[in-house]
C-alpha cells in the first residue's frame, strides 16, 4: 500500500484540540488553546526550538529504499501548507509508512499557522478508544491509529492525527538532512510529531506540586510501561498526590518495555521528566541530555536544534511501539536459525534440515517459501524441516519469502554444510561393499543405454567407464 497527499482548507484544529471522541461518547473538554494553557499531556505534544547548530544527521533507516514494501496507507489533508512543506512531509509520511503495519489507513490533519514562541510544531491523536477487540490492555485509552491497526478496522470518522507547524520558524525543507546553519529541519519534526500522533503520549501531569494520569482516571498504553528510578510503577503511584508529583519531576523517570529496553542496548528508555515540569514537554518525549543529537534515539527528545536533522525514529522509539502495539517494520522476516541437521540416508543419499523462522507482519493468504518446498502459513515462529537434500558435502544457502508478498524475503548465505555422500555408487547389491556379486551385476545391465541400474558413473548408459569404476572401489567398503 502507499500513502497519499491531499491538500484541503479549512478551520479545524480548535474542535480537534478541544474535543476528544472517546468509543463512541465525547469526553470531557480537558483542555483548550492555545496549547500553552493545556495542562494534560494530551492535548498535544509541542517541539521545541533550541537555537544553535548541532551539525548532526541521522540518515532513514537502511531498509527505507524506493523499493521498500509500504504496509500501511497514509492520507495527509493538507491546511495551509506551503508546497517545499507538503514535500518535506510527504517524505517523512512515506519513511513512516516503511516502518509501521496497519490494514487500516492512518489520516493526518496537517495545519500551517503561526504558534507560541519557540514553538516549532506540536501534535495528538484526535481520539481515543478503549475495550475495542485486539485491545492489549483493558481499561485504557489507546490513540486512535493504533486501536484501528489492533482492531483492524475504522473505529472513527474523523481523521486519526491532528499537527500543526510554525509558519514563523526558519525551517529547512530539504530531504537531504543537509540543514543549513540557523534552520530547522522539517522532515525531522514531522517524523517527531507524526509519532506523537501514532501513539508516543502518556497521560500523567503535574500541576501545583500533584500528580495526575489517565483521562477520566483511564491510562494509555504509554502509561502501561513508565517507571521510576527504583522501578516502581507510575500506575502504582496515588493519583492526585505529591507523590506522583514529585516522580514526574524526578528527572528520573524509565520505560520498563522490552522493545524500549532493546533500544537501547539494554538498561531502560530515560524519559524526559525534568524539575521543573514543561507543559507539552515533560513525560511524552525521551531524556534530551541522555539521547543529544546525532545519536540513535534523538528524534524524540523535547527539542530541535538547528542545523541539526534526524530521519530515524530509532530503535527505542521503534522498541517503544512495539510494546504498545504497533507492528514495527511492516512484513519482514527477520531471523532464520539453523536447527538439527539429520544424518545422510545411504538408501537416497538425502539428508533433512530443521530451519525455525521468525517474522512479523505476515501477509494474510499465501504460503512460506523455502528454497521452492511450500510450508503452510502459521504464526512465527515457524519450524520447517528440508526433506530430501543432497549429501554432497556442500554449503547451502537459504532464502525465504511469502508467496503473497514476494518483496519479505530473506536470504541467508551458506546457511548449513550438506553432509558428505553416504551412498556408495558402486555397491549394486547394497550389502555395503563392493563385490563380486557387483560386478556380476554390472556385466548383466552392460550395454544399457537408458535409466541403467549399472550406470555408476552418470553419463546415463552402462559402459565399460562403469566396470573401471567397479573394479576400481572393488573390496572396499562403503561410507
Amino acid at each position: 500500500m502507499r500513502w497519499q497527499s491531499w491538500n484541503t482548507h479549512g478551520i479545524w484544529l480548535v474542535a480537534v484540540f478541544s474535543v476528544f471522541a472517546v468509543g463512541t461518547m465525547q469526553a470531557q473538554r480537558i483542555c483548550g488553546l492555545p496549547n500553552s494553557d493545556c495542562l494534560h499531556d494530551a492535548c498535544g505534544q509541542g517541539l521545541e526550538a533550541i537555537p544553535g547548530d548541532a551539525n548532526t544527521f541521522v540518515a532513514a533507516p537502511a531498509w527505507y529504499t524506493p523499493d521498500a514494501p509500504r504496509d500501511v496507507n497514509i492520507i495527509v489533508n493538507y491546511n495551509n501548507f506551503p508546497s517545499d512543506a507538503i514535500i518535506a512531509f510527504d517524505h517523512a509520511v512515506d519513511i513512516w509508512s516503511v516502518l509501521i503495519a496497519s490494514d487500516v489507513t492512518i489520516r493526518i490533519d496537517a495545519t500551517w499557522e503561526e504558534l507560541g514562541s519557540n514553538a516549532l510544531a506540536q501534535a495528538a491523536p484526535t481520539n481515543l478508544q478503549e475495550n475495542f477487540d485486539g485491545a492489549p490492555f483493558e481499561d485504557t485509552y489507546y490513540a486512535v491509529a493504533l486501536a484501528n491497526a489492533l482492531g483492524g478496522t475504522d473505529l472513527s470518522e474523523q481523521s486519526d492525527i491532528t499537527c500543526s507547524f510554525s509558519s514563523t520558524a526558519n525551517w529547512y525543507f530539504g530531504i537531504d538532512g543537509a540543514t543549513p546553519s540557523g534552520t530547522y529541519d522539517f522532515v525531522t519534526a514531522a517524523l517527531h510529531e507524526i509519532a506523537h500522533g501514532l501513539g508516543f503520549i502518556g497521560s500523567a501531569y503535574y500541576q501545583n506540586g500533584f500528580g495526575f494520569i489517565g483521562t477520566a482516571n483511564i491510562p494509555y498504553p504509554y502509561d502501561h510501561f513508565t517507571e521510576t528510578g527504583d522501578s516502581t510503577a507510575l500506575l502504582d503511584l496515588p493519583n492526585g498526590s505529591q507523590t506522583l508529583g514529585s516522580a514526574l519531576t524526578s528527572n528520573a523517570i524509565y520505560w520498563n518495555g522490552s522493545g524500549g529496553m532493546e533500544g537501547v542496548g539494554g538498561g531502560r528508555p530515560r524519559i524526559y521528566a525534568p524539575s521543573v515540569y514543561s507543559v507539552g514537554s515533560s513525560y511524552s518525549h525521551l531524556n534530551e541530555s541522555t539521547y543529544p543529537a546525532g545519536t540513535p534515539n534523538s528524534l524524540m527528545t523535547p527539542g530541535l536544534n538547528t542545523a541539526e536533522a534526524n530521519h530515524d525514529p530509532g530503535p527505542a522509539l521503534l522498541g517503544m511501539f512495539s510494546d504498545m502495539g504497533w507492528n514495527v517494520g511492516g512484513c519482514s522476516i527477520t531471523d532464520v536459525t539453523i536447527g538439527e541437521q539429520g544424518s545422510c540416508d545411504p538408501e537416497t543419499d538425502s539428508y533433512t534440515q530443521t530451519l525455525v523462522i521468525t517474522y512479523q507482519a505476515p501477509p494474510t493468504t499465501g504460503l512460506i517459501n523455502v528454497n521452492g518446498t511450500l510450508f503452510s502459513l502459521t504464526p512465527s515462529p515457524k519450524t520447517v524441516v528440508l526433506t530430501g537434500l543432497l549429501s554432497d558435502g556442500l554449503p547451502v544457502d537459504v532464502t525465504v519469502s511469502f508467496t503473497a508478498e514476494d518483496a519479505c524475503s530473506f536470504y541467508v548465505p551458506e546457511a548449513f554444510t550438506a553432509p558428505e555422500t553416504c551412498y556408495c555408487l558402486t555397491d549394486l547389491s547394497g550389502n555395503g561393499l563392493t563385490e563380486v556379486q557387483d560386478v556380476l551385476l554390472l556385466l548383466a545391465d552392460f550395454g544399457c543405454l537408458s535409466e541403467c541400474p549399472g550406470d555408476v558413473t552418470g553419463d546415463g548408459a552402462t559402459n565399460v567407464e562403469d566396470v573401471l569404476a567397479v573394479l576400481s572401489a572393488f573390496g572396499g567398503s562403503c561410507p
